[in-house]
This record gives structure tokens, sequence and C-alpha cells, in this order.
């Protein structure tokens, strides 16, 4: 059985026995009944993939933690007397996900050429998940607490042999960032004070998105800094914090003109470009959460343009 066939095989097993069981319980909603029916989808959903998946080596043994966690979270659905561990299972599924990607990340690091841990995340994130727009969506999150904590003494992301231009100095999207998290924050505590006089639930819902908006923007900010622009043998890298990746082959930039453009992908965002690539053809460019987009030109805000311009002429 081919590879593609065993995923089928697996995703229509569990969808079935997923339909069964919440239809058994359904039409008879009895406590054996939902019992039974959770055992099906706690466990035998994951007995499936176990021979149809990881003994195949489709998947590591890994993989079964969180599937089977995920598993458990849909049986208690099932049986209303469990329904109260849901929170704690669902946060145990987030973990294992979260557990499994770090530790295959930091086990790779040796072995690829790529410093770019985003990339890492999300190629890590692909064997556990098939899908790639699920996979791109772990790995932004992932990502997101990478920078924001745990990246505050790491050089660049430069791959060996790869020259390095930054863009986050003369656009100042870094030192935007910052500030801006750093009000998020402040307003955060102005808002819980006002909207308790209301609504506790509400205070609180309203305070935790405000400090997630900030953990993000601190993100955003350190990944200006750590996946510069890379100048890469016969390709070019352009990175624009977490918002955005393409890659350019050299032959396919047909003129390299000074300023902005008044279309096309511009790097940072809501900067003041001084170099503008014009592309043959359109590439693609990848943003957070499986985002693509077609481009036909990139608009810079280099620190050092003219000797960035000098490099790419240097390398056509």
């Amino acid at each position: 059985m081919t590879a593609s066939l065993r995923w089928r095989a697996f995703i229509l097993a569990a969808i079935a026995i997923n339909l069964a069981a919440f239809l058994m319980v359904r039409l008879a909603p009895r406590p054996a009944v939902g019992i039974g029916a959770a055992v099906d989808v706690a466990v035998i959903v994951p007995v499936i993939y176990f021979f149809l998946i990881v003994r195949s080596g489709l998947q590591p043994l890994a993989s079964l933690l969180p599937l089977g966690l995920l598993a458990i979270l849909r049986a208690t659905y099932l049986v209303p007397a469990i329904a109260g561990t849901r929170p704690l299972v669902a946060a145990g599924v987030e973990l294992a996900v979260a557990v499994w990607i770090v530790s295959r990340v930091r086990r790779t690091r040796a072995t690829t050429s790529s410093g770019d841990v985003l990339e890492r995340f999300e190629a890590a994130a692909r064997e556990l998940v098939p899908a790639k727009r699920v996979a791109a969506m772990l790995a932004t999150e992932l990502a997101v607490f990478y920078y924001a904590f745990a990246a505050w003494r790491r050089a660049p992301h430069v791959t060996p042999g790869a020259r390095a231009f930054s863009l986050h100095q003369q656009s100042g999207a870094a030192a935007l960032c910052g500030v801006l998290a750093g009000v998020s924050v402040m307003e955060a505590v102005l808002v819980h004070l006002l909207v308790m006089r209301w609504s506790a639930t509400a205070a609180w819902a309203l305070t935790a998105l405000s400090v997630y908006g900030a953990v993000w923007l601190v993100a955003l900010a350190r990944a200006f800094v750590l996946r510069p622009v890379l100048l890469e043998g016969a390709e070019l890298v352009v990175r624009s914090s977490m918002m955005w990746s393409v890659r350019v082959p050299l032959r396919a930039i047909a003129a390299i003109d000074p300023g902005g453009a008044a279309s096309g992908l511009r790097v940072p965002m809501a900067s003041q470009p001084n170099v503008t690539l014009l592309l043959s053809g359109t590439v693609t460019a990848r943003g957070m959460y499986g985002i693509t987009r077609q481009v036909d030109r990139i608009a810079l805000a280099v620190d050092h343009p003219d000797a960035f311009v000098g490099a790419l002429r240097a390398t056509a």
C-alpha cells in the first residue's frame, strides 16, 4: 500500500469511527453507550494510526502521543461526566505537539545547513502534520514564543557562506514593534481596570488578548533583527521578520532600481524602500500561517543599500 493510500485509509477510518460514535450517543443517550463510543474514539483511532502510519515508517512513534491525546479530547465530548477534564486534555495536546516539534528541531540543528529557526520549525511540524497549512500555523505559533522569549542572546540566522544585509535599523521596524508592545501592555492595564467594573471575565479576556498581542509584537521585533536578507550563492533570500519569506534566483532579477515601488512586496511593511528589485517573472512569497503571495517586484529598506546593490551586481 502506498503512503498516499495509507493516509487516506487512516483519515477515512478516523472520520467513520467518529461519526459512528457520535451517532450512537445521539440515538441512544445512555452512559454505557457513551463510554463504549468514547473508547472507540480514544483507543481504536490511535491503534489504526499506529498500524497504518507508524509501522510503515510514515511518521515516528512519538507522533502517536499528540494524536492519542487529541483522540482522548474528542472522547470527552461523548461522556458528559468527564467534560470537566477537557481543558486539561486540550492543554496536554498543545504541550505534547510543542515539545515534540521543539525536540525535533534541537535534534536536527547540527545536521541542517539552514540557520532559520522558522524554517526548521515548519519542517519539523510537517513531519507531525502532513497538511502544509496546518504545519505552517503550528510553526508560526511556536516561532512567536521562540523569538519573544528564547532568542535574546542569539546571533542572526545566517546560512554558512551567505552574506547578510540587515533592514531593521534605517526602517525602524524593530523599534516600532517594541514601542507598540510597551504601549499595548500599558493600555491593557487601563482597559482591565475600566472593564472590571462591569465584567471580571471580559476584563481578564481582554487583558489576555492584549498580553498575547504584546508578545507577538516583541517576537516580530526580534525576528527583524535575527532574520536579515541573505545573499546565498545564486539566490537572494528576502525575509521580513516572520511576516514574509521569499527566495529569488539571481537570474530572475531583471533590474535593480533605487527608491520604492507603487506595487509589489514591501520589506519591511510601512517602510520607505531604498532598493527595488524588478523580476523577470513572479516568485512565491511565503507568509505567516502558510499564506502565499505571487510577486514580481520587491521593494526593500536595506540598512546599507550601496553595499547591497554592489553585492547583487557582483554576483549577477
